[in-house]
């Protein structure tokens, strides 16, 4: 896969998927106390080192292209929840990708399908880093 330039769209992606409680937590303050963001457009504050870091690393994995069929492939989806008729497990949080309302009008209408929550600071990334939370459940599902 070709590598994409570090771009603002690697780094907004970064930040959509992790969300506000993560910044207002985590991303504070300046990058390097010795440079001053004021004092030049090179010294960064914290959250943009981190998200040029996440982007450069995103940029490895996926390109351009990627993100163009991506974006297209969830503009195009059209199943309707209601049609799908066999056990699934939803395992979901509260972010902006995929927010909880939605995903519960959704599981609502699935007739054999369960649903867990999972919570943390991270947005959407908390089904990656949080999914632990879910673990007994997954399993329980899993078992039957």
């Amino acid at each position: 896969m070709n590598s994409a330039p570090i771009t603002p769209m690697n780094e907004m992606l970064t930040l959509h998927a992790q969300q506000s409680e993560w910044a207002a937590k985590t991303q504070g303050g300046v990058a390097d106390p010795a440079k001053d963001p004021a004092k030049s457009f090179d010294n960064k504050f914290k959250i943009e080192a981190t998200l040029r870091t996440a982007g450069a690393a995103r940029a490895k994995t996926s390109d351009a292209n990627h993100f163009l069929y991506l974006v297209k492939a969830n503009q195009l989806v059209d199943t309707d929840p209601a049609k799908i008729n066999v056990p699934a497990m939803i395992v979901y949080t509260t972010d902006l990708v995929f927010c909880a309302p939605f995903v519960e009008e959704a599981a609502k209408k699935m007739p054999k399908a369960e649903t867990a929550t999972i919570s943390g600071p991270n947005g959407h990334l908390n089904g990656v880093l949080a999914i632990a939370q879910a673990g007994d459940r997954i399993k329980s599902f899993l078992a039957k």
